[in-house]
């Protein structure tokens, strides 16, 4: 009899633990559930604000990229017009001022980054569960120098250039500016250095570099919207 007492009591006892240790599982999975649902709801945030900051920043590129095609475009009509001074001596001096005005267009993309930046530096882009996507965030800032060091060039050279042409240019009477001889800029050396070198050749492969990073704007803009929850 007292052994059945004592069997009764060890059932018991593992009955109790058995229930105590289902408890503890039953709590932690629901802490852990709610800890992942937590962190689903954070990257959600976040991925929503990122696509509003991806998204103003692909349309300044677009307007950037647009700007400099037309300074590409006139570049490859002037130096046209370098092989065929017959066709330069027909056009008007209105077209080639706006031909000039054109070609010295050197827009540069300033993009927004200040949700990218501080996921970034507070860690939370490890709360992106795309590998692929936190792959690309984070080698954004080295995408956008490259795609930024054509336009940059041109803009630090490109002054003295200008500088020089437009002087040349000068109609100088009784010590006063009174105009300018546009058709003298056409001949000029640095004139036609700066379209070729700069407007021609540099912009072209700052174009492409600019329409990669478009590219790749537009694939991280197509990931976040595959991992926000519509």
């Amino acid at each position: 009899m007292e052994k059945n007492k004592t069997g009764k009591y060890l059932k018991y006892a593992v009955g109790e633990i058995l229930l105590v240790i289902i408890g503890i599982l039953i709590a932690v999975s629901i802490n852990g559930w709610n800890e992942d649902r937590k962190l689903k709801k954070a990257e959600q945030s976040i991925l929503k604000d990122l696509k509003q900051e991806m998204i103003i920043n692909l349309k300044a590129l677009e307007s950037t990229i647009e700007g400099n095609e037309i300074s590409f475009q006139t570049a490859i009509e002037m130096r046209a017009l370098f092989r065929d001074r017959a066709a330069f001596d027909k056009m008007s001096d209105s077209l080639f001022s706006a031909s000039i005005r054109k070609l010295d267009y050197n827009l540069t993309y300033d993009p927004q980054n200040g949700i990218l930046n501080s996921i970034i530096s507070s860690g939370q882009i490890n709360q992106l569960s795309n590998k692929e996507l936190k792959y690309l965030l984070a080698s954004l800032k080295d995408l956008t120098t490259d795609a930024l060091e054509s336009t940059l060039k041109i803009e630090t050279q490109r002054e003295s250039s200008i500088k020089s042409y437009w002087t040349n240019a000068m109609i100088i009477e009784d010590g006063k500016i009174t105009g300018y001889n546009l058709r003298s800029i056409f001949e000029h050396p640095e004139f036609r250095w700066a379209t070729n070198h700069l407007f021609h050749d540099i912009r072209k492969n700052g174009l492409e570099e600019e329409k990669d990073l478009m590219a790749t704007l537009e694939y991280i803009i197509e990931l976040i919207d595959k991992n926000i929850n519509k």
